[in-house]
Protein backbone atom coordinates (compact mmCIF):
# COMPACT_ATOMS: atom_id res chain seq x y z
CA UNK A 1 0.00 0.00 0.00
CA UNK A 2 0.54 3.77 -0.97
CA UNK A 3 1.70 5.75 1.92
CA UNK A 4 -0.33 9.16 2.18
CA UNK A 5 1.41 12.52 1.89
CA UNK A 6 1.55 14.73 4.88
CA UNK A 7 1.80 17.89 2.93
CA UNK A 8 -1.23 17.15 0.72
CA UNK A 9 -3.24 15.71 3.19
CA UNK A 10 -2.51 18.96 5.44
CA UNK A 11 -3.65 21.32 2.63
CA UNK A 12 -6.10 19.27 1.35
CA UNK A 13 -7.69 19.80 5.16
CA UNK A 14 -6.94 23.19 5.07
CA UNK A 15 -8.58 24.08 2.40
CA UNK A 16 -11.18 21.73 1.64
CA UNK A 17 -12.29 20.42 4.80
CA UNK A 18 -15.25 21.49 5.19
CA UNK A 19 -15.62 19.07 2.06
CA UNK A 20 -13.81 15.85 3.67
CA UNK A 21 -11.42 16.31 0.68
CA UNK A 22 -8.36 14.59 3.08
CA UNK A 23 -11.17 11.93 4.38
CA UNK A 24 -11.49 10.62 0.94
CA UNK A 25 -7.58 10.57 0.19
CA UNK A 26 -6.58 9.08 3.01
CA UNK A 27 -9.48 6.11 2.17
CA UNK A 28 -11.95 6.92 4.99
CA UNK A 29 -14.43 6.71 2.33
CA UNK A 30 -17.59 7.08 4.52
CA UNK A 31 -15.99 9.27 6.73
CA UNK A 32 -15.28 11.28 3.52
CA UNK A 33 -19.29 11.45 2.77
CA UNK A 34 -20.24 12.01 6.06
CA UNK A 35 -18.41 15.28 6.62
CA UNK A 36 -19.53 15.92 3.37
CA UNK A 37 -22.72 16.28 4.53
CA UNK A 38 -22.37 17.88 7.71
CA UNK A 39 -19.91 20.40 6.23
CA UNK A 40 -17.06 18.96 8.39
CA UNK A 41 -19.23 18.73 11.42
CA UNK A 42 -19.77 22.81 10.83
CA UNK A 43 -16.19 23.11 10.99
CA UNK A 44 -15.48 21.39 14.03
CA UNK A 45 -14.48 18.08 13.08
CA UNK A 46 -12.40 19.86 9.94
CA UNK A 47 -10.63 21.86 13.04
CA UNK A 48 -9.62 18.73 15.30
CA UNK A 49 -8.78 16.94 11.78
CA UNK A 50 -6.06 19.40 10.78
CA UNK A 51 -5.12 20.14 14.72
CA UNK A 52 -4.49 16.06 14.25
CA UNK A 53 -2.86 16.21 10.85
CA UNK A 54 -0.69 18.53 11.93
CA UNK A 55 0.26 17.25 15.33
CA UNK A 56 1.05 13.97 13.25
CA UNK A 57 -1.90 12.29 15.13
CA UNK A 58 -3.53 11.39 12.06
CA UNK A 59 -2.92 7.83 10.21
CA UNK A 60 -4.86 6.86 6.90
CA UNK A 61 -7.39 4.17 6.14
CA UNK A 62 -4.91 1.42 6.58
CA UNK A 63 -3.26 2.59 9.72
CA UNK A 64 -0.20 3.79 8.48
CA UNK A 65 1.54 7.47 9.26
CA UNK A 66 1.50 9.88 6.81
CA UNK A 67 4.54 9.81 4.98
CA UNK A 68 7.20 13.11 5.10
CA UNK A 69 5.74 14.61 8.34
CA UNK A 70 7.27 17.98 9.55
CA UNK A 71 7.20 19.34 12.90
CA UNK A 72 8.22 22.60 11.50
CA UNK A 73 5.81 22.92 8.56
CA UNK A 74 2.76 21.38 11.28
CA UNK A 75 3.50 23.83 13.70
CA UNK A 76 3.50 26.41 11.28
CA UNK A 77 0.42 25.96 9.81
CA UNK A 78 -1.28 25.97 13.47
CA UNK A 79 0.45 29.20 13.99
CA UNK A 80 -0.67 30.74 10.57
CA UNK A 81 -4.46 29.40 11.43
CA UNK A 82 -4.37 30.98 14.64
CA UNK A 83 -3.17 34.54 13.49
CA UNK A 84 -5.79 34.87 10.70
CA UNK A 85 -8.47 33.25 13.00
CA UNK A 86 -7.80 35.97 15.50
CA UNK A 87 -7.43 38.63 12.87
CA UNK A 88 -10.73 37.85 11.41
CA UNK A 89 -12.44 38.17 14.86
CA UNK A 90 -10.91 41.72 15.16
CA UNK A 91 -11.82 43.07 11.63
Amino acid sequence: MERKSFLVTELLCLFLGLLGAHRFYTGYIGLGILQLLTLGGCGIWSLIDFVMISLDKYKDANGQELMEYNQCIGYGLILLSAVVTILCIIF
